[in-house]
């Protein structure tokens, strides 16, 4: 899997406009297989404080965000995935993709990928 493009940013809240109403989406560009896809992954911006406070990643200290993480990830750990849309709302689900995790890792996985 070559990563061509990976793109993070926060979705504006609802109508409703509620605190709990806040999310991040992750959107990864890949060429997997002769083919190019794209994937969207949408989570609760919450899960960004549950992977720091358990010692998972903490985007503040690394200085990547997880929403340009996110999607790469998915992929990875799903890479037979049919729907290009993914949305989180399950903590564990979440932090499932960052098992075992390492930003030096991931970089030297995929060097062409520019995650300032």
């Amino acid at each position: 899997m070559k990563v061509l493009s990976v793109t993070g940013e926060s979705v504006p809240p609802g109508k409703g406009g509620s605190p709990s109403d806040t999310f991040e989406r992750s959107i990864a560009t890949v060429q997997q297989n002769g083919e190019t896809k794209t994937v969207t992954v949408t989570y609760v911006r919450y899960f960004e404080k549950v992977l720091a406070e358990q010692g998972i990643y903490d985007q503040e200290a690394q200085g990547v965000p997880v929403n340009r993480l996110a999607a790469v990830l998915f992929l990875e750990k799903h890479p037979d995935a049919k729907e290009s849309r993914h949305y989180f709302n399950d903590s564990a689900a979440f932090l499932a993709l960052f098992e075992g995790f390492s930003l030096s890792e991931f970089q030297k996985r995929h060097p062409e990928l520019s995650l300032a």
